[in-house]
């Protein structure tokens, strides 16, 4: 069942995937669960109350995030056209953000056995809008599996 429902969502992501020069891929529309392949880890950073503008007295965090292969990029509207490189930016690295509602959902759970490896991230891509996301595009996780494909040697 997974397999069938994985590989439509999959299809359907790519389709509404477009590719731009650059070698990034602007993906929409924003408010649909998407899914992404990438390596699935932990990082290491900063947070409040300056996320790394003085790095002793910002407090460190932890948190997850999906490393994709290709730098992927959002519609974005800047507040004025010259922030454009900065607000529109693309990147290959998005923060996960996991629901807490219903409480021990195993969606951390799932993340943490795929840690440092291979998975297909479901869920609804967001633009940055506080320096708290961390990264410029962030997704609300809806499901984590493995990923399906061979690893090429």
């Amino acid at each position: 069942m997974f397999a069938r429902t994985g590989l439509r969502v999959v299809f359907l992501s790519l389709l509404c995937a477009a590719p731009l020069a650059g070698g990034q891929t602007i993906i929409e529309p924003l408010n649909q669960v998407v899914a992404l392949a990438g390596v699935i880890r932990k990082v290491h950073g900063y947070g409040p109350p300056g996320y790394g503008e003085d790095k002793k007295t910002d407090r460190r965090i932890t948190y997850w995030v999906l490393d994709v292969p290709t730098a992927v990029n959002t519609f974005c509207k800047p507040d004025r056209p010259e922030w454009r490189s900065i607000q529109c930016r693309a990147t290959k690295r998005l923060r996960l953000f996991f629901p807490t509602s219903p409480p021990n959902n195993g969606l951390e759970l799932k993340a943490k056995k795929l840690e440092s490896h291979e998975a297909v991230v479901n869920g609804v891509l967001h633009r940055q809008d506080t320096l708290g996301q961390i990264t410029p595009i962030y997704m609300n996780v809806t499901d984590v599996q493995p990923s399906q494909l061979k690893k090429r040697r």
